[in-house]
């Protein structure tokens, strides 16, 4: 059986996925990874969209609507003495030479761009990311950012593409960390109905039924919406299917007894 009739096998069928016990443990870290791919693309697509509609609206706001500015010895200079936030669609801009907001204050944004007293700070999905002007070493004027902005909006395709790899990545070094954790509690679960069960076939059956969760939550998270509990509930369903699994895990044959 193929990857992609595995995958499809894996979301409803208990029966089949106690097959692949015996499958080689190549073939299911190369599952492992077709199930992250197909589960990243709509997060892939929620991050990639944001970030150009996060860096449409820099461009268009840092000229228009941003007072002159400097960055000058690690500090943000301007003549204004409050803070300036703008509120476009889904992206919130902030600019604030006065110290009032911090990084972390920006956390209340789903989306936020901030040019604050010491740093610059982008936030993506209510995740800020901080970057120091005193670290960059950057001194410049807001002519010369926007010349900037212009240079990173070329490559932004680029950025994107190296966002969601990292972000594929890392989403997948978490689900292999899953598989492990569901291996583990697959050797207690399988002490009354399939104690023949070595880890290895543990581990592989766990490969699969995380199918369903991780596929539940991916829409989930592509739709936008935020489920309470979902951290336990993804376990819950993930403990159940691997539970119905070694159900359909035949006894093991006894040996015929000699007779005299």
């Amino acid at each position: 059986m193929n990857i992609a009739k595995q995958f499809v096998r894996s979301l409803h069928s208990p029966e089949t996925i106690a097959k692949f016990r015996f499958q080689k443990i190549g073939k299911t870290i190369l599952y492992v990874f077709f199930l992250m791919l197909i589960t990243s693309i709509p997060m892939a697509v929620v991050i990639g969209s944001n970030l150009n509609n996060i860096y449409q609206d820099i461009d268009t706001h840092l000229t228009e609507s941003f007072p002159d500015f400097q960055i000058q010895n690690g500090v943000l200079q301007s003549e204004t003495d409050e803070p300036v936030i703008i509120d476009d669609q889904d992206t919130t801009l902030i600019f604030d030479p006065t110290g009032e907001y911090t990084p972390a204050d920006t956390a209340q944004f789903d989306n936020a761009f901030a040019l604050l007293e010491r740093e610059a700070v982008l936030n993506t999905d209510g995740f800020p990311q901080t970057f120091g002007y005193q670290e960059f070493g950057l001194d410049l004027t807001k002519d010369q950012l926007d010349d900037l902005v212009n240079t990173v909006g070329d490559l932004m395709p680029l950025i994107i593409t190296v966002v969601i790899l990292i972000m594929y990545l890392f989403t997948t070094a978490l689900k292999f960390l899953g598989i492990f954790t569901l291996s583990v509690i697959t050797l207690l679960l399988k002490r009354k109905v399939a104690d023949q069960l070595t880890y290895k076939q543990g581990w592989i059956l766990s490969a699969y039924a995380v199918t369903l969760p991780t596929v539940l939550f991916a829409v989930i998270e592509g739709l936008g919406l935020n489920l309470p509990f979902s951290f336990a509930i993804y376990w819950v369903i993930a403990i159940v299917m691997m539970n119905l699994v070694l159900k359909n895990i035949p006894a093991p044959r006894q040996a015929p007894e000699e007779t005299n």
